[in-house]
């Protein structure tokens, strides 16, 4: 039996499951459902450049960025822990991806820098992923998309996301890790 789309709830589920609300579930569900399809074609696009969604979107960071950064400075921004951010730039310095350089005034601290084979790989990416987000989308008219990314930030709003992040203090990133 086909999957339904949108995915809807049973027509007693408020009944059967007092205080649920049938939309609400409905909502939570389509956004699961969509965020795991659009996780998956994203990922499937990135490993076809050897790289994962959370590497992306440090490469994207540092070059959105035009200096060397922190390892904190870039778990602000892509909102991850030290110890994910530290596995991250391990794999991207082994690639070639990222360089480690001393701090000019901090000899305690390291800065990341991109290297010029990042820069190469992520015109690449972006040559594929651009087009591939656009045909993602190509099902809602731009008003649709205007209208998505309201209600997304507003729920995003609502569930914290405003007060956890700096929007503004990095570039926009093209992926969810």
């Amino acid at each position: 039996m086909p999957v339904e789309v949108p995915l809807r709830v049973e027509e007693d589920y408020a009944r059967r499951y007092p205080g649920a609300d049938k939309l609400a579930t409905e909502c939570v569900v389509n956004l699961l459902r969509t965020q795991g399809l659009v996780t998956a074609e994203l990922a499937r696009r990135f490993r076809q450049h050897g790289l994962t969604g959370p590497g992306f979107n440090v490469l994207m960071i540092l070059e959105g960025a035009g200096e060397p950064l922190c390892p904190y400075e870039i778990g602000e921004r892509q909102l991850v822990t030290r110890g994910t951010v530290t596995g991250l730039l391990d794999t991207l310095q082994k690639q070639g991806l990222v360089r480690r350089i001393p701090h000019p005034k901090d000899r305690r601290m390291l800065l990341i820098e991109i290297t010029e084979q990042a820069l190469s790989l992520l015109e690449q990416v972006c040559d594929d992923l651009f087009p591939a987000q656009a045909e993602m989308m190509s099902v809602l008219s731009a008003r649709d998309k205007e209208s998505l990314v309201r209600l997304l930030g507003k729920l995003q709003t609502h569930l914290g996301g405003e007060s956890r992040d700096p929007v503004g203090s990095a570039p926009p990133v093209q992926v969810p890790a």
